[in-house]
């Protein structure tokens, strides 16, 4: 399975249509919030409501199932560790910090592609592609600036 995230474009649809360009046969499109766009508008991604979002029809967090478990999204990197373990969330993907991160805790993956807009780790229209199997998430990172 293979899925594009990206977070935090703040109005920036050109860069999340770019995205879909270069990586056009993913199975999944995730925005993870902040996207100060409607949802329909981003299509085909899908997206959890930001801090700075004003659809209503935004979910607060979103789950799929995926070849190596459960994927649970939402905007904020704040989630206890006891709802992780207790829901057996095997990645958790979220946005708000405008840094790219990519790190394991307690068997949970934790991810966050960085910001299309305003990045706060020098990355610039940052955002990342996964490569899930039954045994293992493979992250990569990428900048729309990088010469495809």
């Amino acid at each position: 399975m293979k899925i594009a995230l990206c977070s935090d474009s703040h109005g920036n649809n050109s860069a999340i249509d770019e995205i879909y360009k270069r990586f056009p046969h993913c199975d999944l499109y995730l925005h993870a919030g902040d996207g100060e766009t409607s949802s329909s508008s981003i299509f085909p991604f899908e997206m959890v409501k930001g801090n700075r979002d004003w659809d209503m029809n935004l979910p607060d967090k979103l789950l799929f199932t995926t070849p190596y478990g459960p994927l649970f999204m939402q905007h904020t990197q704040k989630i206890a560790v006891s709802f992780l373990m207790e829901n057996n969330i095997k990645i958790f993907v979220h946005g708000h910090t405008h840094r790219r991160e990519y790190f394991e805790n307690n068997g949970v993956i934790h991810l966050s592609p960085g910001a299309i807009s305003f990045p706060r780790d020098g990355f610039d229209l940052s955002f990342a592609v996964i490569d899930i199997s039954q045994e293992q998430v493979k992250v990569s990172f990428y900048s729309l600036l990088d010469k495809e």
